[in-house]
């Protein structure tokens, strides 16, 4: 187990340093689209909303229940948000930490590497992102296969579907990627062990989850046909479009994860020799131990590849550097080379760091001075702790600080029923004031369907049937949005008696539509 006297420092080290580098990166900058992607719908939920059913669900069904609690638990402020990230990167730095010395590493290698992880795994980001924790929990998966192995425990094998239909409920991908690995592992596990004992609680881990799932569709009265429009069959046209239009350049493919491909290349090639010419290799726990992270890690670059995301996946550079020390045993200069391999791991644990921790990449702020920034709490009490800085903030002399002050006294002087349309997801929480936004985000060509979408209409429809479940009398828009948002919600106008509505602009920030004179 991983608590125990003699690694009892180690543990306690690791969890300081792994929560306190998250709540820290968290704080230090926002690209409002991302870092609030959970904020409101969190609070949403504690106020009787539910995905799928107030908001268009394309991910993160789960995690928005799970920063629901925090906001029950701990009360709505920042703190509490950055918090749920925080927690996610102790326990991946654990669980690393447990595996490195599962694999035969010394407690010295191992804390080594767990706090590499702790610094590339979720500070890039800090608050809750559905990449990242879809990631993380199908690591999980993982973990609990390879305890399976070690332990032969049949709660270990029960685990795995679980966290595979969380990371799921996470996002789409990498978790629907990491089921076809555990489609390999099951297979060759009960090829060369012959042993089948792992079915029975493997099932019953399956049919716990689904049965929950379903349970809880039931309670809450959840139509299971917008779930599978919304987290199915609409995600999947962004898929089949992203596959289509795929152009994959030599940078995209080789540079920008130059490190991770130069430690997979020798791990590959270890793994395969191993095979070859190692005796009954295939029968040992550390035939699954190679073969899961070099599968999982092609995966997250295949993921990366197609997502056109900002790369996350850096926390893999300690894992594959842990696994090549592991298969070095009775090796020629092998404290030489392992000295090599830690100085690599080392070098670009504090590159990625600097660049996407320190310099805030993955916000777009590399090259801004995070010094010149706005404290939260002059935005809101809830927001304490947040340094606010964006790129508008310090290019445009605080522009966007100006704005947010704009729309939050129109927001909080409206009377009326409103739905508001923004990136600025943090509104309703700051206003304790449901503003039944009708999307978790805005913006790029995922977070809803587009006129060309077949999905278009039930979108649509969708926001139509908020508009008249929620008795909205007013609907704001940020300016900033632009025209299809605009055009999309002049057709809904239009279902409305003719000449009812007001459409208007409002200090330069917001466009409304007054539909208050439509439901007489």
């Amino acid at each position: 187990m991983i608590f125990n006297k003699s690694n009892f420092i180690f543990v306690i080290s690791l969890a300081i340093i792994s929560f306190s580098v998250n709540f820290y990166y968290a704080s230090l900058g926002v690209l409002p689209i991302d870092t609030f992607a959970f904020f409101d719908t969190g609070f949403r939920l504690t106020v009787g909303d539910l995905p799928f059913v107030d908001y268009w669900t394309i991910s993160g069904p789960f995690i928005d229940l799970l920063q629901a609690f925090y906001f029950s638990v701990l009360g709505v402020s920042w703190n509490s948000y950055i918090l749920n990230g925080s927690i996610i990167n102790l326990i991946i730095t654990l669980i690393s930490y447990n595996f490195f010395k599962k694999t035969g590493l010394s407690l010295q290698f191992s804390f080594f590497y767990a706090i590499c992880v702790a610094f590339l795994a979720n500070p890039s980001m800090g608050t809750p992102f559905p990449d990242h924790y879809s990631t993380f929990f199908s690591l999980f998966a993982i973990m609990s296969f390879l305890s399976a192995l070690k332990y032969e425990k049949d709660i270990y094998w029960f685990l795995i579907p679980i966290f595979l239909f969380i990371a799921f409920l996470c996002k789409q991908t990498p978790a629907a990627y990491i089921i076809f690995l555990f489609i390999i592992n099951f297979s060759l596990y009960s090829l060369i062990k012959k042993n089948f004992k792992f079915i029975k609680p493997v099932i019953l881990g399956t049919l716990v989850s689904i049965t929950l799932f379903l349970l809880l569709i039931w309670f809450y009265q959840i139509d299971l046909m917008n779930i599978i429009i919304q987290y199915v069959l609409y995600p999947r046209t962004i898929a089949l479009n992203r596959i289509t239009e795929w152009h994959l350049s030599f940078n995209k493919a080789v540079s920008t994860l130059k490190l991770i491909h130069l430690l997979l290349l020798p791990l590959i090639l270890i793994f395969l020799k191993n095979i070859l010419f190692q005796n009954n290799y295939i029968y040992k726990n550390e035939f699954f131990y190679n073969l899961n992270i070099i599968i999982f890690s092609i995966l997250l670059i295949l993921h990366q590849w197609i997502t056109l995301n900002f790369i996350f996946i850096f926390f893999l550079i300690p894992y594959l550097c842990s696994m090549i020390q592991i298969n070095l045993y009775n090796i020629k200069y092998r404290k030489i080379i392992i000295s090599i391999i830690l100085s690599f791991c080392l070098v670009g644990t504090i590159k990625y760091h600097s660049r996407f921790n320190q310099e805030r990449k993955m916000l777009n702020l590399e090259n801004v001075n995070l010094n010149n920034f706005y404290a939260g709490n002059k935005i809101s009490t809830s927001l304490n702790g947040l340094k606010w800085v964006t790129r508008d903030y310090v290019l445009e002399n605080k522009n966007d600080i100006d704005k947010i002050f704009r729309i939050k006294s129109i927001l909080k002087n409206e009377k009326k029923n409103i739905m508001f349309l923004s990136n600025y997801n943090f509104f309703s929480s700051i206003l304790k004031k449901n503003l039944n936004s009708p999307n978790r985000w805005y913006g790029g060509d995922v977070a809803h369907p587009k006129k060309n979408n077949p999905y278009y209409k039930e979108y649509k429809i969708f926001n139509y049937d908020l508009i008249l479940k929620k008795k909205i009398e007013i609907i704001y828009v940020d300016i900033v949005l632009g025209n299809y948002h605009l055009d999309m919600l002049s057709e809904i106008v239009e279902q409305f008696p003719s000449g009812c509505a007001n459409i208007g602009k409002i200090e330069g920030v917001l466009v409304f539509y007054d539909i208050s004179n439509c439901y007489q």
